[in-house]
């Protein structure tokens, strides 16, 4: 596994998406998926307030069981540690929830839940363009100040808006964003039905290549877009898969990618995800899995790099 320095401390470049634990991944299964995570050298993990049953609407499953093993292992000073709040509400996802005591309630409950007093990233959900970037860094700076987290993120921000959260950070002596989490994969998702999202894009690429904002990609295996359709055919794809990604701009590509794959011996799915770990900026791919054989395919990655020629091979488009 290769380690970069974040938030003080030496960080896997493969993080652990955690988002249907205590939901469709029971306890007993989400151990075993963080151990074997745990084993492979992994050792960056991200959750968020929202994560959990999203059939039955209860909030902090997922962190509840991320503590329970953080505190069963005793790992907790191993592990970078991220979670995210102010999420809206499921029912109105432009009804902005970044006030302060939405902001600090959010992160206490986090914090209870993960049996921690702190996290190393807390993570803005979502955005409230409504609300002045000063209002809402004041209240971020004052969870630096409390000790509740170490650094801090912005997750599915427009890149002006982070850009000008940081510029008003610099100017008043404050900490701004050292990350970004957009949804970034080899794949394009063509049709979203939440236009609340961020999706990489030449001018977020850019903007990333430019500042060096560090980026934590989400959605970063497209539901396994490549790999399913390498091994299965259109078939094989789930019914999301296929609406969001099965379109020729993503489907020329896979010819190019089986080409790499003989040329290197890494598979499609390690490739997807050396395309992003190789990039000109770091990105940390949030590895997602409902299989634990699924996450055990990633090890394969977890050492590799791409050289710039094979990456510009895969998007010519994005070049540097």
């Amino acid at each position: 596994m290769r380690y970069r320095e974040f938030a003080g401390k030496q960080a896997s470049v493969l993080a652990l998406g955690t988002m249907d634990f205590g939901g469709k991944i029971p306890e007993g299964m989400a151990f075993d998926c963080l151990d074997a995570y745990v084993e492979m050298g992994g050792n960056n993990i991200d959750t968020a307030r929202v994560y959990g049953d999203f059939v039955s609407g209860k909030q902090g499953g997922s962190e509840e069981v991320i503590g329970r093993w953080l505190e069963r292992r005793g790992a907790r000073e191993k592990i970078v540690l991220g979670t995210k709040g102010a999420h809206p509400p499921m029912e109105d996802m432009h009804c902005g929830r970044l006030s302060r005591e939405e902001i600090e309630g959010d992160i206490q409950k986090s914090l209870e839940a993960l049996r921690t007093d702190f996290v190393d990233i807390y993570w803005l959900h979502r955005d409230d363009e409504n609300r002045p970037v000063a209002d809402i860094l004041e209240t971020l700076n004052g969870l630096i100040d409390r000790g509740w987290t170490r650094v801090l993120g912005a997750s599915n921000w427009s890149i002006e808006r982070i850009r000008e959260a940081n510029d008003y950070a610099r100017e008043h002596g404050l900490a701004g964003f050292v990350a970004n989490q957009p949804q970034f994969s080899l794949a394009k998702q063509v049709v979203c039905h939440d236009d609340t999202l961020k999706q990489m894009d030449a001018r977020t690429w850019e903007f990333h290549r430019e500042t060096g904002l560090k980026c934590f990609a989400f959605s970063s295996q497209a539901k396994g877009f490549y790999t399913k359709l390498d091994q299965l055919g259109e078939a094989g794809l789930s019914p999301k898969a296929r609406e969001r990604f099965y379109f020729p701009e993503n489907t020329d590509r896979l010819a190019e990618l089986k080409k790499l794959s003989g040329e290197t011996g890494y598979s499609v799915n390690a490739l997807c995800i050396l395309y992003l770990t190789s990039q000109p900026f770091e990105v940390y791919p949030i590895l997602g899995y409902s299989r634990l054989e699924q996450l055990l395919s990633a090890k394969e990655a977890a050492d590799g790099q791409l050289t710039r020629e094979q990456v510009l091979r895969l998007k010519p488009e994005w070049v540097w």
